[in-house]
């Protein structure tokens, strides 16, 4: 069997570096496979020679899964020794920066960095800078922008089957690091990809109303994956000008209000603490498109209110799984030079408005204007 044309290497042996496939609920062909490991299997350019990981037990269980003959516990070596195309950066967002700064100075083709992006604005702009000096093919994990069926609905709302869009609304309860770049990352690429050019919100205080310490759940165990404690909100230190995680651990990612989001092209998003599964529509002046119950409907609407005739369409996703798109964009960049969907110019227009839901926060609500200046807010978050 030839070689790969291009070598590839994993900087994290957590859920999304492989080990999420085992508890994925998710089972039709097009959400599998879901992990970096499984998507570089299944493309046919790509092999995976090496990976890394700084603890040694979550290594070992991750090569007790997974058939990969080089392993490190030093990132720097494993991209010195293998020298690898394509490096995946799948550690905790407070871990990311550096990986990602090292591989693009030193030989790294093509990046793939799982969301959030880093712990700050100043990490960001880091980032942005060796991506760019070295000319590096980057995507990172907001993975609904990869997805068949947004992608779909993004090319109708553009095409104009819902008129002109006038609001995108967003119902998820998260928190701010983690998982809120997926609902500012769908929301702008339904949109056009506008620039956020304002934000105005609140984090969630801890022993507030909507603090749900008592239910959210902790780090996992590196040798069994199993869930351990819980994990407490995280606690505003203005000394540090930082968010300090609870004793014995090492995320303090706080959870999101109610917030809004105003972009160039004069509409406004409106992200609504909800839980109960992910949801997100995008409202037109002659219809609305629409995605509810976490994945599980996607919809075209056209005509309401006073109108004789309603149109109504069901969007179906095809073709190959989210996580298998973005290493198949990253590999389309690296053959023809054409820039990944979530290029790093792509990217830094939805950690802005991300970190600027902080600062509006601290600063009690107050609308705040990006880019924003103040870069050294730092949020360790997972």
């Amino acid at each position: 069997m030839a070689a790969a044309k291009y070598k590839a290497a994993i900087i994290g042996t957590g859920r999304m570096g492989g080990l999420i496939e085992d508890e994925q609920p998710y089972s039709n062909a097009y959400t599998k496979p879901y992990s970096h490991y499984m998507a570089y299997t299944v493309t046919p350019e790509t092999e995976v020679v090496a990976v890394a990981n700084r603890g040694a037990p979550r290594l070992e269980r991750y090569l007790k899964r997974f058939p990969v003959e080089n392993s490190y516990l030093d990132y720097r070596e494993m991209i010195l020794k293998e020298k690898p195309d394509i490096v995946s950066v799948t550690t905790p967002s407070f871990a990311r920066a550096e990986p990602i700064i090292f591989a693009a100075e030193n030989g790294v083709k093509g990046i793939y960095a799982e969301k959030g992006l880093c712990a700050s604005l100043e990490e960001a702009d880091r980032i942005t800078a060796a991506v760019k000096a070295n000319n590096v093919a980057f995507n990172w994990g907001a993975s609904r922008r990869h997805h068949s069926a947004y992608v779909q609905m993004a090319e109708s709302i553009a095409a104009g089957d819902i008129g002109e869009p006038k609001f995108v609304v967003c119902y998820q309860f998260t928190d701010l690091i983690k998982h809120h770049p997926h609902t500012l990352d769908t929301a702008s690429m339904l949109i056009g990809d506008p620039k956020a050019t304002w934000v105005e919100g609140r984090l969630v205080e801890p022993d507030s109303e909507r603090d749900n310490s008592v239910g959210r759940m902790g780090p996992r165990d590196p040798k069994t994956n199993e869930r351990v404690g819980k994990l407490s909100s995280p606690v505003y230190d203005p000394d540090g000008h930082r968010f300090v995680p609870p004793e014995g651990q090492e995320i303090a990612d706080p959870m999101v209000d109610f917030f809004r989001v105003g972009y160039e092209n004069a509409v406004e998003g409106m992200f609504i603490p909800a839980g109960g599964g992910w949801s997100i529509e995008v409202r037109g002046t002659e219809g609305h498109a629409y995605a509810w119950e976490h994945q599980g409907v996607y919809r075209i609407r056209k005509g309401a209110g006073q109108r004789p005739t309603v149109e109504e369409r069901e969007i179906t996703p095809t073709g190959y799984s989210p996580t298998v798109n973005i290493v198949r964009d990253i590999v389309n960049e690296l053959d023809t030079g054409e820039r990944t969907k979530g290029n790093i110019d792509v990217t830094m227009q939805i950690v802005e408005p991300e970190y600027a839901i902080a600062y509006s926060s601290l600063a009690d609500g107050k609308r705040v204007s990006i880019p924003v200046e103040d870069r050294a807010l730092h949020i360790p978050g997972g």
